[in-house]
């Protein structure tokens, strides 16, 4: 049973809020940084509900129109100097993370996005430059629907 308030709907059972999508994916491991301008394949899948995530590609793919919530993390290699990752959206940059690392420090950081999506919008991470450190699942990817259209 819903009650429409304005334009929000408030729902009076608490099962009806489920998400239909999320996923979370890490990189497996520590291994070489990946390339700079392509997205980041994140090939330890925890979760992927409704397979929008593609660990081949580092892509998720929206199949279900609505809004989602989008979340990447960065730790950058010691010394590695600046290193930023780019969240994209069809290609188009939405935000950011930067780090500046210097000797002996460490330094992590994660960034949140909301964002509108139809279906075949992909969205991923990928890093613009530097040295992220991938081991102990330090550098993910997770997102999930918030509400469909």
């Amino acid at each position: 049973m819903t009650e429409q308030k304005g334009t929000f709907e408030t729902c009076s059972s608490f099962g009806s809020i489920n998400p239909r999508i999320a996923f979370h994916a890490c990189i497996a491991g520590e291994k070489d940084p990946p390339h700079q301008m392509t997205s980041i394949v994140f090939d330890n899948v925890l979760v992927n509900y409704g397979n929008g995530y593609n660990k081949q590609t580092g892509m998720f793919t929206c199949t279900i129109p609505g809004v989602y919530t989008f979340n990447y993390s960065l730790l950058p290699k010691m010394d590695s100097g600046d290193t930023a990752l780019l969240l994209i959206k069809n290609g188009d940059k939405i935000n950011y993370i930067h780090s500046i690392n210097t000797a002996g420090n460490a330094q992590t950081a994660s960034l949140n996005a909301v964002l509108h999506l139809s279906v075949g919008d992909r969205v991923w991470v990928q890093l613009q430059q530097g040295r992220p450190w991938t081991g102990g699942n330090s550098l993910c990817f997770q997102g999930y629907q918030l509400f469909s259209d």
